[in-house]
């Protein structure tokens, strides 16, 4: 083999493989469709395989090309790293790390541990962006963060966490959140049973959370046809402040107090919670990345044994 194929190569690959054709993979490149069509010619020429075919006036990938994306996707990141470290030798150039999160450690944990970093690091800038757990995983499976705070995976669903490190940095237990003058406030413990009838406020199909639930209430024989659903648990204590419903959700995210009028009562059958740090399992992480990531399991570490609020406030 001539080995004519380098990292820009398999960048085109792997954009044209994410995309619904060669018209988009060249608006994403920011090239011509020629280029990406020669591209493909090439690297089939020089592979001695057929990467895609045409079906139906589309182009769809071989079982080569799927075999070969994973590590197509790793040669374009490392050029996409190369390309950052030449911008970046200016000395002028502004480091950043990017962190997504879901709501309860975006509440709970990341404040103090950036406000930590931000003294440790002044010139380095931090961009946050605020996700659901499976978007959080696919950011960092696919390079967009340096860092994600989120709830693993539900058993048996697919996701991006094969790509990732991971490391627990809290365990909790879900709880039934109430506002303050809903009745189940009486009871000591909520059950699947004391939901029947009540409006519960549920976070999205996908979210690891709902599946967890879902899978309890089914086992317990118990429907909940009367729902409503928020994008975010930060969305569902929002309702629950206003004594629109029941948020099953995981007290990290009332631990500062930020909905007053929301209490909270254990529920059984128990269901676990983690929370869990993840980065690349490809990309190293830079120095900064890393001190982000020890500030916020040492801000995990200083908020385990937080007690879910427990009385209800008078009226």
């Amino acid at each position: 083999m001539s080995r004519l194929l380098n990292s820009r190569h398999f960048q085109i690959f792997a954009t044209l493989m994410r995309s619904r054709g060669m018209s988009e993979a060249a608006l994403r490149l920011g090239i011509s469709k020629a280029a990406v069509s020669k591209t493909l010619r090439l690297m089939e020429r020089e592979t001695g395989v057929a990467l895609f075919t045409l079906a139906h006036g589309r182009l769809e990938p071989t079982a080569a090309a799927r075999r070969l994306l994973p590590r197509a996707e790793q040669a374009a990141k490392h050029l996409e790293w190369a390309l950052d470290e030449a911008y970046a030798l200016d000395q002028g150039s502004v480091r950043t790390v990017i962190v997504a999160a879901h709501a309860p450690p975006l509440i709970a944990i990341l404040p103090s541990a950036i406000q930590r970093f931000k003294e440790s690091h002044p010139d380095v800038n931090v961009h946050l962006r605020v996700e659901g757990p499976p978007k959080v995983l696919e950011s960092v499976a696919h390079h967009e963060v340096d860092l994600g705070v989120t709830n693993p995976p539900a058993p048996n669903t697919a996701s991006s966490v094969d790509l990732c490190e991971r490391h627990t940095i809290s365990e909790d237990l879900l709880v039934a959140a109430l506002h303050r003058r809903h009745p189940l406030v009486a009871k000591s413990v909520v059950r699947p049973e004391d939901l029947v009838g009540a409006t519960v406020i549920a976070l999205p199909d996908e979210s690891p959370t709902s599946i967890l639930v879902r899978a309890t209430l089914q086992e317990a024989g118990v429907s909940i046809p009367k729902t409503i659903f928020a994008s975010t648990s930060m969305g569902v204590c929002a309702l629950v402040q206003q004594d629109v419903g029941i948020g099953l959700i995981n007290p990290m995210l009332l631990s500062t107090g930020i909905f007053p009028d929301v209490v909270t009562r254990p529920f059984r059958p128990r269901i676990e919670l983690w929370t869990e740090i993840y980065y690349s399992s490809i990309r190293p992480l830079s120095p900064e990345a890393r001190a982000l990531a020890t500030y916020i399991e040492e801000a995990a570490s200083a908020l385990r044994g937080h007690a879910p609020l427990g009385k209800p406030a008078p009226d």
